[in-house]
């Protein structure tokens, strides 16, 4: 019996699971099942929720049952209250070392990224970060981990199988989406609270004090619409052409977002760009004014479940993802848009 583990952040102020989390759980979960239908040795799976804190809301983790888990433990102690990269890192491989599992599947959020090559590299094995697609495949007679991820300047996208187990990858926030379902699964039966043997000595770092910088902070969070701007949108001289289309995202409900080269131009907040060194959004309806579609933006815009493109070139890598398109060589005409909307 296969396992594979992931990776739930939890939320120290409020003692919950993170988004993230459940969204992994989920495609864990779908893994767990397309394993199944491949005819080879080992194709069954088990999902293993792991947390490290010193405590956790209990609905919270019965969430994570109806997310995907299997079984859940929190690695627990008085010295993991806050996060801390060298006690949560050695406080999942103590954890590891006597409970191994093939596959590790980690959040690509600040402490994701932080933890994440920390224990990989205790472990000896390999890590593919900031994952686009995960699926398990048939090699030479064993099932494995296929990660996908953009590369060479997100010029061209990877698929990524390790040589070592456990099989680590990272994946970004909304990457997948979190499906929840009624379970009958007993939750006392399979949750589990390890508490750590060794004390961890933390010597080289302490925390001070936590502060939230708002102004770093994407707020995508549940947008159902977005309408984001690209470079198209400007014209040499200001911003008013995303302040118009920022004031019509406020008008229906929508978020506002851009992309990489409207940020560096200072047009527009770093919290605002989506991308592969922005934020990845799953809304249901994403709208592209003036956005060339280059992967780089697209890894984080592709899986919205409907794309509208609007834009000047008819042969945009943009309009590879749309539903519905409008082409015009009138840089005007998005405005045009915006203000009839605004109206």
């Amino acid at each position: 019996m296969g396992k594979i583990a992931v990776y739930c952040e939890i939320d120290n102020a409020n003692n919950v699971l993170s988004d993230v989390s459940f969204e992994l759980l989920s495609k864990a979960r779908q893994m767990k099942f397309d394993a199944k239908k491949i005819d080879c040795e080992g194709n069954d799976f088990e999902v293993v929720a792991i947390a490290i804190g010193k405590t956790l809301d209990m609905e919270s983790a019965k969430k994570a049952f109806s997310a995907g888990a299997d079984y859940f433990t929190l690695i627990k102690d008085d010295c993991l209250e806050l996060f801390s990269q060298t006690a949560y890192s050695l406080a999942f491989i103590e954890y590891f070392s006597a409970n191994p599992c093939d596959i590790i599947i980690f959040p690509a959020t600040s402490k994701g990224r932080i933890i994440a090559p920390r224990i990989t590299t205790i472990l000896d094995t390999g890590l593919v970060a900031d994952c686009t697609g995960l699926e398990l495949i048939e090699r030479n007679g064993k099932i494995v981990l296929a990660s996908t991820r953009p590369t060479f300047g997100a010029e061209l996208m990877a698929t990524i199988i390790s040589k070592k187990n456990p099989q680590c990858a990272t994946v970004r926030p909304k990457t997948f989406a979190a499906d929840f379902w009624d379970i009958e699964n007993s939750v006392s039966n399979s949750y589990f609270e390890y508490q750590l043997k060794y004390p961890i000595n933390e010597t080289r770092s302490r925390l001070l004090r936590t502060f939230l910088d708002k102004d770093s902070i994407s707020d995508f969070a549940g947008a159902k619409i977005i309408l984001a701007g690209g470079f198209g949108l400007y014209d040499g001289k200001n911003r008013e052409y995303y302040d118009k289309l920022e004031k019509l995202a406020k008008k229906i409900g929508a978020k506002f977002g851009a992309t990489r080269k409207v940020v560096d131009l200072n047009l527009v907040p770093k919290n605002c760009q989506i991308g592969q060194t922005g934020t990845t959004v799953l809304p249901e309806l994403y709208v592209a004014f003036g956005i060339s579609g280059a992967i780089q933006h697209m890894v984080g815009a592709k899986n919205s479940k409907k794309i509208i493109a609007i834009n000047s070139d008819k042969d945009a890598e943009i309009f590879k993802y749309w539903v519905y398109s409008i082409v015009t060589h009138e840089k005007r005409f998005f405005i045009k848009i915006i203000k009839y909307f605004l109206k």
